[in-house]
């Protein structure tokens, strides 16, 4: 009886050591991803006015995409168009005056610098 006792708690070390080693692999793994994150946001940083114009669009005019896409869907599915234009009509409410020429009154693009 304590020879399998102690080869149930010799196993039992033996699967505590494999298990700290397969989670030391895990968080290296996990740490040395970082970088990825590290070089997206440096890729952000060093194109950031691209990027925040591309973004200043989406906000100007993706409602008007929402709306196309409504259409397109009524002849589909009328429930489908129904939601599309419901959140075209959230997307209009919440976007509006976001634009620079709503601010400023001036004429043109909302995305001019």
């Amino acid at each position: 009886m304590m020879e399998v006792r102690k080869k149930y708690l010799k196993n039992k070390k033996m699967a505590k050591k494999k298990i700290k080693k397969t989670v030391k692999k895990v968080v290296k793994k996990v740490l040395d991803s970082t970088e990825l994150d590290e070089k997206i946001v440096a890729e952000y940083k060093e194109n950031k006015s691209m990027y925040d114009m591309i973004l200043c669009y989406i906000n100007c005019y993706g409602g008007y995409i929402l709306a196309v896409g409504a259409g397109c869907t009524f002849g589909v599915n009328l429930w489908v168009g129904l939601g599309l234009l419901a959140v075209t009509a959230g997307w209009a409410y919440w976007n509006v005056c976001k634009c620079k020429p709503c601010k400023g009154g001036e004429t043109g693009s909302c995305c001019k610098n």
